[in-house]
């Protein structure tokens, strides 16, 4: 019981001498104009035992910018570089396909005295008529006769402007040509868009009819294969004969067509 009771008066004892060491240094520390208070820092910095060289503080944060940029620079570079190859392996094929179509062209004619300019197709206007390159700027005239790959004649050059022409093919409704076969009987052709007419001027003989071809004397380039008559049907009566060849083959724009001109 007498423990206790010191024990609490202890307490209070030490309280008192707080309370009275906390005035003191107060008074002290107003009468000392805050020497105390001045004395204590109001902030506490942390110093770090690493020590970082001047050169990383003036040059590292503008090195990682500068590597960044050249990355960055760089993967441009790398991406403009991609989009190149891309491009020369496209032109390589296209180039590959023009001697591909070149060497079966030249399996198919006979007639190497003549140039052959590549022409393709462009676009199908609103009349249905095929606008192909090439025009004046090559010394295109109309009249001239376009040939594929195989060497057979698909059509001829209706109108010619600058750097186009239009394409007077099998299909058109405007489409009127003359042949002659081996044997020299005359063929006028004409086509209603769906399939050709194919009327002889007359005939030398009753033996069937093959190729019919151009000829110069209808103000062609030279001999060229136009139809091959023999796996149609001929009709003959006085002494006239007429095939009508359904049109199942149309131009594509895949398709390689060539346009023969004198050197």
């Amino acid at each position: 019981m007498q423990s206790s009771e010191l024990f609490g008066i202890r307490k209070y004892v030490i309280y008192f001498l707080f309370l009275f060491l906390s005035g003191l240094l107060t008074v002290v520390d107003y009468f000392s104009d805050k020497s105390l208070s001045n004395y204590i820092p109001n902030q506490i910095n942390f110093i770090s035992s690493i020590e970082l060289s001047d050169r990383f503080q003036q040059y590292e944060l503008i090195d990682l910018y500068s590597n960044k940029a050249d990355i960055v620079a760089e993967n441009i570079r790398l991406k403009e570089e991609l989009v190149d190859l891309r491009l020369l392996y496209i032109e390589n094929q296209d180039l590959r396909d023009d001697i591909q179509s070149y060497e079966v062209l030249i399996k198919n004619i006979s007639n190497f005295e003549l140039t052959y300019y590549q022409t393709s197709l462009i676009l199908k206007n609103l009349t249905d008529e095929y606008l192909i390159s090439g025009g004046r700027d090559n010394n295109f005239e109309p009249g001239d006769i376009v040939i594929n790959e195989k060497g057979y004649i698909v059509g001829y050059l209706g109108e010619v402007f600058n750097d186009y022409s239009i394409l007077e093919s099998l299909d058109s409704t405007n489409f009127n040509f003359r042949a002659l076969d081996e044997n020299n009987n005359s063929y006028e052709t004409y086509s209603n868009g769906r399939e050709l007419i194919v009327s002889s001027l007359g005939l030398s003989n009753n033996t069937k009819v093959g190729i019919i071809y151009s000829d110069i004397i209808f103000g062609h380039i030279g001999k060229f294969p136009f139809l091959d008559l023999n796996i149609y049907e001929q009709k003959v009566s006085n002494n006239k004969l007429t095939v009508s060849v359904e049109i199942k083959d149309t131009l594509s724009f895949q398709t390689k067509l060539f346009i023969p001109k004198e050197k």
